[in-house]
């Protein structure tokens, strides 16, 4: 029965490749894949096939594009499909500099029978990772951008897999994700916009069967078009990297939800009203009036929007609290 595991695992971490066509790498280290793969070893999960590659597309062009996407966890079908205050970037600033470059080159030699596959990995020397990972093709004049997986936690070492543990679990792993970075592993919820929802060229719907919020077709020839100084478009969007989606610098948009939860809590506190819900931990960073000074750091702005998501919650709550009141 081992015998039987240890050969299913090997079979999965390897991705099955034995008799397909090779990849051709473009970038490969321990944080970021970057390469080509014949369409027909994605199988069901390559969507269109037949693509207009190769495409030639200026570095600031593919910069322009990727830095516009953002990705956050679903909160519910109808909020599925559309993008709230706070939803990140799908890459930052550091992720961009290393993905730009190769993806560039990537679609620049791809054929039509190939699909350009990425990967993101987060802590790749840790017992786990966090992976991030899809695919690119264009088809005419609309880029195709699918996400199947999105900060997802996965074992880095498959030892750590043992002989009572699922396939599913054995999926689990980053070997076999930097093996097969089109396929979604574990169970995830997730969605996927672009800056300017106009310019994309199908309507997502919720469906049971499929992930539409994952995909992104955007006529993207169209989008820079209207963008010919990319350049200019590019540093409002970067910009946008230190901000909230309303234009408010983060801190300032922390300190005034935090007014607003203060405001709401007056309000919904009276002898005849029920007790408040015990508000969510709230780690806010160490001082408001401390953090005027520029904020670069990813790992900084990645927490700081995790306050601000969590405050916008409180916010939320306290509201519909207020409107389920009787009134008096």
């Amino acid at each position: 029965m081992s015998l039987l595991f240890i050969a299913i695992l090997f079979a999965f971490t390897t991705g099955c490749t034995t008799g397909q066509p090779p990849a051709k790498i473009i970038m490969e280290t321990g944080e970021f894949v970057v390469r080509l793969e014949p369409t027909r070893n994605l199988g069901s999960s390559s969507g269109l096939v037949g693509a207009s590659h190769p495409v030639s597309l200026t570095t600031d062009q593919v910069r322009l594009l990727l830095a516009s996407i953002s990705a956050r966890m679903k909160v519910g079908l109808l909020s599925s499909f559309l993008s709230t205050p706070g939803t990140p970037r799908l890459f930052d600033r550091a992720d961009l500099d290393r993905l730009v470059p190769a993806i560039q080159e990537a679609l620049a030699n791809a054929t039509p029978d190939e699909t350009v596959v990425f990967l993101r990995t987060r802590n790749p020397q840790g017992p786990r990772a966090e992976v991030t990972s899809g695919t690119l093709s264009v088809h005419d004049e609309v880029l195709s951008v699918t996400l199947s997986n999105f900060r997802h936690p996965v074992r880095t070492a498959p030892a750590d897999v043992g002989a009572t543990d699922r396939l599913s679990d054995v999926r689990e792993t980053l070997g076999y994700v930097r093996t097969s970075p089109w396929v979604s592993v574990g169970e995830q919820d997730f969605a996927l916009f672009f800056d300017d929802p106009n310019y994309q060229m199908t309507l997502r719907s919720g469906s049971l069967l499929r992930y539409p919020e994952r995909t992104l077709a955007l006529a993207y020839q169209a989008y820079l078009a209207i963008h010919q100084d990319v350049r200019a478009r590019l540093a409002e969007v970067e910009e946008a990297l230190q901000q909230t989606p309303d234009g408010k610098p983060r801190v300032e948009a922390i300190a005034d939800l935090k007014r607003r939860i203060a405001e709401l809590e007056r309000a919904n506190r009276s002898p005849a009203s029920r007790p408040l819900d015990p508000s969510p931990a709230i780690s806010s960073p160490a001082s408001i009036s401390s953090m005027s000074q520029p904020l670069s750091s990813p790992e900084i702005q990645g927490s700081l929007l995790e306050v601000i998501k969590r405050l916008e919650a409180r916010v939320a709550e306290l509201e519909r609290q207020a409107r389920e009141q009787p009134v008096r």
